[in-house]
């Protein structure tokens, strides 16, 4: 036994229903269900939940057919359209809580059953008009949103765009200037490797003069010390020995002789060291110039860095114009498959409003016979209606001649009613006198 959960509605609320739907219908159409109407009534009942109507059926027929080698496709067309229909009831049918919906609800309907079927419906209907509102609400807003953002995005893609088409634009116009700076920067590179090819000779060379430096510094103070000490020793000779002439004078030839050598030592020592100390200026010299090398060398490597910092940021640019273009892809394709349900959509509202046109002839052709058929029908109104002037007048007479048949008949049951008391009372008279002369009792 099927178990329903929607209540039984009153055929005035049914009707009302209906006609809030834009439907008006007759109480007795409803009292004497036939298929064409229980039909259409489910059908709008359902193009009400899902925007599903019979019209939209037939073209997934064709469809069907169309792809098929049956002949004469027009007769199975309503026969499945009307299997697609039954199906779809099947499953509103199904959410309504209706487990027991077949096609005999449709080909056989009873009044009893119609009014389950359609009470059922209506709650489904206005339960999910209620529990939908909301959702559509906020889908509209979402669907809003989502529009304004795809407005957003498109305005920040043309955005960027505009900054990626001037970064290539500088970066073409720099690109000869980064040409320049990169055989510069190589140029110096290759004379910063023989600079210091070079700084390391004449360091090593400066530490050659350095240590000979160092070595003739430490000669002289022995030199030096030496000729401290021989002085020494002449002052301490010359007081212990007696003035000779003869041995002065040698002593004399033999001490210029050995002052001779060494102012000759001496002038060879001094000529060392100029040399010595021009060879250091000239160390000092270069160590400034490597230093000015150093400090180009730097500039050099932070000019490198920056380049390379650009070129990184270039290459993010680069990916960020990739991810751009990937999106304007993607929102081409929308775009594109946008416009194609636009155009099926176009192409879909052509051929119904072709149909509906169609269907307009059709039904403007039976409105005409229709026409014809109420003229007709109203000719034989008129008639009947004479007709029935004349049953009316007849019908009039019957009754004058029953109400003058029944007063006779009235008079004449008062007058049987009297002669009846009368002849009562006369028996009872009667049974009274024979009672009392039989000295009987009568019991009434």
């Amino acid at each position: 036994m099927t178990k329903h959960v929607h209540p039984v509605m009153s055929i005035q609320d049914i009707i009302a229903s209906l006609e809030s739907w834009g439907m008006p219908v007759e109480e007795e159409r409803l009292l004497r269900p036939t298929p064409e109407f229980v039909e259409n009534v489910l059908c709008r009942c359902l193009t009400q939940v899902t925007g599903i109507s019979r019209e939209q059926l037939v073209e997934p027929a064709q469809d069907a057919l169309s792809v098929s080698t049956i002949d004469e496709k027009d007769i199975y067309t309503s026969a499945l359209t009307h299997n697609l229909l039954l199906y779809h009831l099947c499953r509103f049918a199904d959410a309504a809580r209706i487990d027991d919906f077949s096609a005999i609800d449709l080909l056989k309907p009873t009044k009893d059953r119609v009014i389950l079927l359609l009470s059922a419906f209506i709650n489904f209907v206005k339960f999910t008009e209620q529990l939908c509102e909301e959702a559509v609400r906020k889908l509209s807003a979402h669907s809003e949103a989502i529009l304004t953002e795809r407005d957003q995005a498109a305005k920040d893609l043309h955005e960027v765009e505009g900054k990626i088409r001037q970064l290539k634009a500088k970066i073409a116009e720099d690109e000869p200037l980064c040409e320049e700076l990169r055989a510069k920067n190589n140029a110096l590179g290759l004379q910063m490797m023989q600079k210091k090819g070079q700084q390391e000779r004449e360091q090593t060379e400066f530490a050659k003069l350095k240590e000979e430096k160092r070595e003739l510094s430490e000669r002289k103070k022995s030199i030096i010390m030496e000729i401290d000490a021989v002085s020494d020793a002449n002052r301490r000779i010359r007081g212990r020995i007696v003035q000779s002439p003869e041995r002065v004078k040698r002593s004399i030839s033999t001490m210029s002789t050995s002052t001779f050598e060494y102012k000759k030592t001496v002038a060879a020592n001094e000529m060392k060291a100029r040399d010595l100390q021009a060879k250091i200026n000239a160390l000092i010299i270069v160590e400034q110039d490597l230093c000015s090398c150093v400090d180009q060398l730097q500039v050099v490597e932070k000019e490198t860095k920056s380049l390379q910092e650009l070129q990184v940021d270039l290459a993010e640019l680069k990916d960020q114009l990739d991810d751009k273009k990937i999106e304007r892809n993607e929102l081409r394709l929308k775009q594109e498959r946008v416009t194609r349900q636009l155009d099926n959509a176009h192409a879909k509202l052509t051929l119904t409003q072709q149909r509906a046109a169609d269907k307009k002839a059709a039904n403007d052709r039976v409105i005409k016979q229709l026409q014809m058929e109420y003229d007709e029908m109203d000719v034989e109104r008129k008639e009947n209606e004479l007709q029935l002037a004349e049953v009316r007048n007849e019908a009039d007479e019957v009754e004058e001649k029953m109400s003058e048949h029944l007063k006779a008949g009235e008079e004449e049951l008062k007058s049987l009613l009297a002669e009846y008391w009368k002849l009562r009372h006369a028996t009872h008279f009667y049974m009274e006198t024979l009672a009392n002369q039989l000295n009987m009792k009568v019991e009434r």
